[in-house]
């Protein structure tokens, strides 16, 4: 109330108001009982309810659980006074009983520093973080807090036992749980989440007698009954799982959660009607809208709606952008729309926001498999591959990767990890068989796969089927177990798109092409397909028809990664200039500045080109906009070192080893910039460091043991054989190196020794060829034919082992020999550039006819390869075509300036062409080489022609 005194003083300012009203000609007459009635008017105007008041009625509202008003006039009070904690924490409260979890972190935060009871903050900001998906934050901030009342504590703990569980960390959970229910045995809460975590450590039905009798002991509420409901679903009742969550309903009407449950049994049950009319209400429920846009997407999937699905997803974003479970709803959305990169953008942010969230991970993997970025799915998964584990089905997803990667070794061993993660499930017998392949019982293996798959209504044993048969190019099988496979999944690319493959391996090219655009048409979008086509309309010289396939995709997706990256890599091999492709990656980079496949493309095309300043620049630009990039800071230190700024890149290196502390690789990239930089001692050191990490990590016993063999220490390194022996008595690696080692010293016969060890393991054509060079080195030349017939009659397709020796013919000056050797390997690997290139070479100097086609072949297999666009030179220059031959040796020699045998056929090229000032400034060039270049005879006599 106010005092006379300052109604006095009141009364006072408003008769001057009214003065200068009056002065100003506005008529006022003399204050009598209008001019009183004025006075009160303006006090009431004036003067508003303290922040107290509002509190008071904030108080009254919430009592008759009048949410909304209690709201208004919190704000209020708050507006008159910011520091009033008690209205902070009732703001919070209540926003996060109104399902604004992000709104009540924001205003219990700022009641705990304003210093409001923490045991009654701290509880609910807990659960606010939650709902909020802030895992980690929450387990930083107050995994280990201990609060002063037993009630306060069991309420923490309850919550962060729900987050450990949501984290993957059970038995964690089950203890956070447990003492949560020693201190406060009369919390619901914490009883509750004990008995939901029980549903998952011994049973729905062991969790559901220990929640009926805590009903039965304490009564029925909505949030137990609505609990009854979710067990009941996950033991196949959805009839009586329907029920209980009417139950809940009629308990408390306004429950979202039973609500939600209501309707996703009914979805389950495949009810579409009843989950439509039981959806609407979910619309105005505290807390509801965000359930209920999330339920709609689901009925409108079913439904195969499509564009509503799409709708309703814009709706849950703009009430959520940055909730990971709305992210990964929409990605789906997305995703089932064939709109890819914004599946990859929605996925990529919930994972983001909660790093955790398998399924959203597993999507966004499926997204970049889908969109032919299996190197991308691959560092998606990373977090799920554990050393030793992993989720099943993200090594499936990685096995897939590998197989679409073409690397059918890798995809074995993942395709063999999925079964351990999941023994119950039809994957261990597919790992029992891969295990028996891997140990060389090829033909029992392969029976066993193929009966699984036969008997297995999933895909897991057909993919591994295919990818080993693909490996042993047992072409025949590998197509009909993809024909098994196509009736699994009749709708889906996979498979005719792994026919295309297997075709084209066997140089099928118009089978292979049939079986692609049979992939696109299912999937319009489907990458691996796309490219495979393109490569195909380039192989057939219709580059344009390979750039129009790309620009199909943009006109659907304009922002697609992977198919710009393709047009890019297109213009390259069509002969773009270096400006013109800086230019085109600077615009994508400019256009999806988080992605860093431009970037890195753009570095390496400046290293390429030897612009190391741009190079350095690019890089620097990368780990910017992209700090947490391992790959953006692996490549600013390898242009850091290229530049010769050492101790930057030895930062770099050590920021990147920072960022993957728990993997060995970063060391092993530290080490190489050491070993380069002649420092020895802290290579050496750098790997064992690697090693301490994973005390197996091959690349870094291999290491080791040369350094030990550069040290002159062949017993020491003999050791690290042995113990990689030791640790995988199965794995040819260690019988190789000692193979090696036993080569490093001349002893022949104990390295064949070795190599005949590792071949029983496992025969592959680099053993293979290793133990065929001992043998010659050690003039067993009877041993080494009779080896290689045998090798030949075994693996009568081994185009590399093939290839070995046709070289083997080529350096013996056999040209019959190794042109026939050549040959086969171009009807075993038609795509070989280096045979094409080498048969060439072979022809020439045999003069027969035919050369220069193969080296044409070469160049458009493998475009900018200097060493054949030199063979394709000499060939255009023995045809008397010399300026064609001088701009293709030009070309060869700014790719590789290194490669001084080039500048010295550039440089006969000129003199035969009679340009006589160019060939001498090439030739001096030369000659300032002195003892460097061996060849300075030929110089001389290049010279003396001028």
């Amino acid at each position: 109330m106010l005092s006379r005194q300052r109604l006095a003083g009141l009364f006072f300012s408003i008769a001057n108001v009214m003065k200068k009203f009056s002065s100003s000609g506005v008529g006022v007459k003399c204050m009598g009982a209008g001019g009183l009635l004025l006075a009160s008017v303006l006090v009431a105007g004036c003067f508003s309810k303290t922040a107290d008041q509002y509190l008071v009625e904030a108080k009254t509202a919430l009592g008759k659980k009048d949410d909304a008003a209690a709201v208004l006039q919190l704000k209020n009070a708050l507006q008159e006074n910011s520091s009033l904690a008690e209205a902070r924490f009732l703001l919070g409260k209540t926003s996060l009983h109104l399902g604004d979890a992000r709104g009540a972190i924001i205003e219990l935060e700022k009641a705990r520093d304003l210093g409001y009871s923490a045991d009654d903050v701290v509880p609910l900001l807990a659960q606010a973080m939650l709902a909020a998906g802030e895992r980690d934050k929450l387990l930083r901030a107050y995994g280990d807090t201990q609060l002063g009342s037993a009630a306060a504590n069991a309420d923490l703990k309850a919550t962060l036992a729900t987050t450990y569980n949501l984290s993957g960390k059970q038995a964690k959970a089950m203890e956070l749980a447990a003492a949560a229910v020693a201190l406060d045995g009369l919390s619901r809460h914490a009883q509750l989440v004990r008995i939901r975590l029980l549903s998952v450590s011994v049973g729905a039905g062991e969790a559901l007698r220990e929640l009926d009798a805590l009903s039965e002991k304490s009564g029925k509420t909505a949030d137990a009954t609505q609990l009854k409901g979710e067990l009941l679903n996950s033991l196949g009742r959805s009839d009586d799982a329907i029920a209980a969550f009417r139950e809940a309903l009629s308990i408390d009407k306004s429950s979202p959660n039973a609500r939600a449950g209501l309707v996703a049994a009914l979805l389950a049950k495949k009810d579409l009607a009843d989950a439509k009319k039981e959806l609407d209400p979910l619309r105005t429920l505290r807390g509801g809208a965000v359930q209920f846009r999330v339920f709609s997407i689901m009925l409108a999937l079913e439904k195969n709606q499509l564009d509503e699905a799409h709708e309703h997803a814009v709706a849950l974003l703009s009430l959520s952008a940055d909730d990971p479970q709305s992210l990964y709803v929409a990605g789906v959305v997305e995703y089932r729309r064939g709109a890819l990169l914004e599946a990859d953008k929605q996925l990529s942010k919930a994972i983001q926001v909660a790093p955790d969230f398998v399924k959203a991970r597993l999507l966004l993997a499926q997204t970049n498999l889908r969109t032919g970025s299996a190197a991308k799915a691959l560092a998606v998964l990373q977090p799920l591959l554990a050393e030793g584990g992993g989720d099943a089905a993200a090594l499936t997803a990685a096995g897939e990767a590998y197989l679409q990667l073409g690397d059918g070794r890798r995809a074995e061993e993942f395709f063999s990890k999925a079964t351990k993660a999941d023994p119950k499930s039809i994957r261990n017998q597919v790992a029992l068989a891969l295990l028996q392949m891997a140990r060389g019982k090829s033909d029992s293996g392969l029976a066993a796969l193929q009966t699984i798959a036969s008997t297995d209504s999933g895909t897991i044993a057909d993919m591994a089927l295919v990818s080993a048969l693909t490996e042993r190019k047992d072409w025949e099988r590998a197509l009909k177990a993809v024909t098994r496979l196509q009736a699994k999944m009749p709708d889906k690319p996979v498979p005719p798109n792994l026919r295309g493959r297997i075709e084209l391996l066997r140089g099928n090219k118009d089978k292979a092409r049939a079986a692609f655009e049979e992939a696109v048409k299912l999937d319009p979008v489907y990458l691996p397909a796309v490219s495979s086509l393109a490569e195909l309309d380039v192989d057939d010289k219709h580059p344009d028809a390979a750039m129009a396939r790309y620009e199909n995709i943009l006109a659907v997706d304009p922002g697609n990664i992977t198919a710009n990256m393709a047009i890019v890599t297109l213009r390259a091999k069509a002969g773009a200039g270096t400006d013109e492709l800086v230019a085109t990656l600077s615009k994508l980079i400019r256009q999806a500045p988080g992605e860093m496949q431009p970037r890195l493309a753009l570095i390496e095309l400046q290293m390429k080109a030897k612009d190391i300043k741009s190079a350095l620049a690019s890089a620097q630009d990368a780990v910017t906009a992209v700090p947490d990039s391992a790959e953006a800071w692996r490549f600013l230190a390898q242009v850091q070192a290229l530049a010769g700024d050492g101790n930057q890149a030895i930062s770099s290196f050590n920021k990147l080893i920072s960022l993957r502390p728990n993997t060995p690789e970063p060391y092993m990239l530290l080490a190489q910039l050491y070993s380069a930089r002649g420092d020895k001692a802290s290579a050496t050191a750098t790997v064992k460091r690697a090693l301490s990490i994973k005390p197996d990590f091959q690349p870094g016993q291999v290491a080791l043991l040369r350094a030990e063999l550069a040290a002159g220490n062949p017993a020491q390194a003999h050791k690290i054989a042995s113990e990689i022996r030791a640790q995988h008595p199965d794995d040819p690696l260690g019988y190789a190196l000692e193979g090696d080692i036993h080569v490093t010293q001349s002893n022949w016969a104990a390295a064949g020794a070795a190599y005949r060890s590792a071949l029983k393991l496992l025969p592959t054509a680099e053993l293979a060829i290793k133990l065929h060079r001992v043998l010659m080195a050690g003039q067993k030349s009877a041993e080494a034919k009779q080896f290689e017939m045998d090798w030949l009659a075994g693996h009568p397709q081994d185009a590399a082992f093939i290839h070995y020796l046709a070289d083997v013919a080529l350096v013996q000056k056999s040209y019959g020999l190794a042109e026939q050797r050549y040959l086969t390997v171009l009807k075993l690997a038609p795509r070989n550039a280096s045979a094409a290139n080498n048969l060439a070479w072979v022809l020439s100097l045999a003069k027969r006819p035919g050369a220069r086609a193969y080296a044409e072949m070469a160049n458009q297999l493998a475009p900018n390869k200097p060493a054949f666009m030199d063979t394709l030179a000499q060939l255009l220059a023995d045809a008397g075509e010399l300026e064609k031959a001088i701009d293709l040796q030009k070309r060869a020699l700014s790719l590789d300036p290194e490669q001084h045998e080039y500048r010295l056929r550039l440089a006969r090229f000129y003199v035969d062409a009679g340009r006589k000032n160019e060939a001498r400034e090439e030739l001096q060039r030369l000659v300032a080489l002195g003892n460097a270049f061996p060849l300075q005879a030929d110089v001389s006599s290049l010279l003396a022609r001028l």
